[in-house]
């Protein structure tokens, strides 16, 4: 009887630690697959970060633009047409070193230049036999049709009567003549301040 109760006081114990400590047997079955456990390890293996990678693309090489030149088909001059040469034809042509001046004589076909020169205003004698050309500085110089040079008549600056001149500015020459064969006046008139003197012109020259 007492060994018969020693046996159910050991056996309840055995089943009380067995209950306290929660053991339990599990079979794993090899042919299934493993069935994930919800329990969070305590040391995790941090996963890869995916690192990106910077590719750069070389740029489309740049390509040159092509530069437009503007080409412009020059202006022609109408040439002038006369029913009869007018007597003396002077053009101007304005060069780095001055103007030139193209003297044509109608009644033997003669052309020449003269020039360069400094900027001015010129005009032909009534006979058309003399040339009257002033510069800007105010030098009036002279030249029989025909002849290759020009001469030096008057110094207007000297003289100090055109305002304009004193002032240093540009004049604005208008030259016109009185008389006639063998004498003739230039009278010259400054607009700018509208003065006007008259001169006598050497006879040798005029004629």
């Amino acid at each position: 009887m007492k060994i018969k109760r020693y046996f159910l006081t050991l056996s309840f114990i055995i089943t009380f630690v067995l209950t306290a400590c929660n053991l339990r047997i599990v079979w794993t079955d090899a042919d299934l697959s493993p069935t994930p456990s919800s329990k969070v390890p305590d040391t995790a293996t941090p996963l890869p970060s995916p690192t990106s990678t910077l590719t750069l693309t070389p740029a489309a090489p740049i390509q040159p633009t092509p530069t437009w030149t503007l080409f412009f088909a020059p202006t022609v001059t109408p040439t002038k047409s006369w029913s009869a040469c007018p007597g003396i034809v002077v053009t101007t042509t304005d060069t780095d070193g001055g103007d030139i001046l193209h003297i044509l004589r109608c009644e033997d076909g003669l052309e020449y230049d003269l020039g360069p020169l400094a900027k001015g205003a010129y005009a032909v004698g009534p006979n058309d036999k003399f040339l009257v050309y002033i510069t800007i500085d105010g030098i009036v110089y002279g030249s029989q049709i025909g002849q290759l040079r020009m001469f030096p008549l008057f110094n207007l600056k000297r003289e100090h009567i055109f305002t304009v001149l004193n002032i240093g500015s540009e004049p604005d020459f208008i030259i016109t003549f009185s008389g006639g064969d063998p004498s003739y006046k230039l009278i010259l008139v400054e607009r700018n301040y509208d003065q006007k003197r008259m001169y006598e012109l050497p006879r040798d020259f005029t004629h």
